[in-house]
């Protein structure tokens, strides 16, 4: 925001928008250059490309390319106050709209009279929301200040949600292979989010001990970083196979633990390896947290009387939190994308549908469990940021409307 008296100069001191610009020149070009579609007579069958002005005709084009080209001119604008808010606005539409004409093309092509067929979104689609999403991102912190801003953050969210559950969208091949798979998918989408959130957990009640025994004790601490480095470097392959014998042979010597479900293959060497994965951020974190706290901040607890486990309850530990709240951020996401790649040792999950996809050669399985992994990936991140930012002395006021 721009205070009435500020200067001219310094309000057109700021420059382009670059990324905002990238963003619209990727969509135009997504538009244009690229098919828009794919499109397969059958499952199994070739693909074949179509470009926008076939897909959309020449209305729909033109109500597509104006707001792309509305963004690259605004982008162009120095003035922030007028730019942002414009950008926030156009970037949503342009997500929008290509989505719900990428249904209305789709419905065109597979719908009832031809149910064999497959659609997808084509390269040039991805690049038009890829682009909005650019946009969109580009003036983000700035709008979010003005009230408006959230008005059109709820109706973008709420566009989506209309989108999908209106059945817009159910005639894109993604949608056919998630009704034919409903059941399994939630299924694996339960078991997906219940092995991420297991594995974090277990992280946090190993790693911040190890982190706090670092921290304390310099000469562990060497000791821990270069043992959690080390397990960090090892490819998530590899480390699942590497967990295979040892988990099978307790398995079959302990028969308790076999009944427990312990064994090679399966949810055990998943949740033991993404738990390892977990540990790295969380330790380091814990480290840096307690690292930078002011010597003035014990003092004055010491000061006032408090004894160590006040000056760690009261003082040392909230101060802390929001850097030990970021590695569980970090920690979080890579439990989400390496959860993906327990699937092939059958430990479930939406990584069962990208393997499965890729050995039928069929792109849109691999779309079924890619994108919910993106979207849970990016939810992870951003509620961790929130909770990153609250945790903050004073967070909670900021955050509040």
């Amino acid at each position: 925001m721009y205070s009435a008296g500020e200067p001219a100069r310094e309000r057109r001191a700021h420059g382009f928008d670059r990324v905002a610009i990238a963003g619209a020149l990727l969509g135009l070009y997504g538009l244009f250059g690229c098919s828009y579609l794919t499109v397969r007579a059958t499952r199994i069958s070739a693909p074949e490309g179509i470009s926008a002005f076939a897909a959309l005709g020449f209305g729909s084009l033109l109500l597509l390319s104006l707001p792309m080209a509305a963004s690259l001119a605004f982008s162009l604008v120095r003035r922030r106050r007028r730019r942002d808010l414009a950008l926030a606005v156009l970037s949503r539409f342009i997500v929008l709209f290509c989505l719900f004409e990428v249904g209305v093309a789709a419905h065109g092509i597979a719908g009832p009279d031809n149910p064999f067929a497959r659609v997808s979104p084509g390269p040039g689609a991805w690049l038009v929301v890829m682009g909005g999403y650019m946009i969109m991102s580009s003036c983000r912190e700035a709008a979010r200040s003005r009230r408006t801003y959230k008005m059109f953050c709820w109706g973008f969210w709420a566009g989506l949600a209309l989108l999908v559950f209106s059945g817009q969208l159910n005639d894109l091949s993604i949608m056919k292979e998630l009704a034919n798979r409903q059941d399994r998918f939630a299924g694996e989408l339960a078991r997906h989010l219940l092995l991420s959130f297991s594995a974090v957990s277990l992280g946090l009640v190993l790693g911040f001990p190890l982190g706090l025994l670092a921290f304390r004790k310099k000469a562990a601490g060497t000791g821990i970083l270069a043992v959690v480095n080390t397990l960090q470097t090892v490819p998530s392959l590899a480390l699942f196979g590497l967990l295979i014998a040892p988990l099978a042979w307790l398995g079959r010597s302990f028969p308790a633990l076999s009944a427990a479900g312990v064994g090679g293959i399966g949810w055990t060497p998943a949740l033991v390896a993404l738990s390892i994965y977990s540990l790295l951020p969380i330790v380091h974190n814990t480290i840096v947290g307690f690292h930078i706290l002011d010597p003035s901040v014990r003092e004055a607890g010491k000061g006032m009387g408090m004894n160590s486990w006040q000056l760690f309850t009261r003082a040392e530990m909230p101060l802390a939190l929001p850097v030990i709240a970021a590695g569980v951020r970090i920690s979080g996401v890579q439990a989400v994308g390496n959860t993906a790649v327990a699937a092939l040792i059958g430990a479930g999950g939406l990584g069962q549908f990208i393997f499965q996809g890729l050995g039928e050669a069929a792109p849109d399985l691999v779309l079924l469990g890619a994108l919910p992994t993106v979207l849970l990936a990016v939810s992870v991140d951003a509620i961790m940021r929130r909770v990153s930012e609250w945790l903050r002395p004073g967070g909670m006021e900021a955050l509040s409307p």
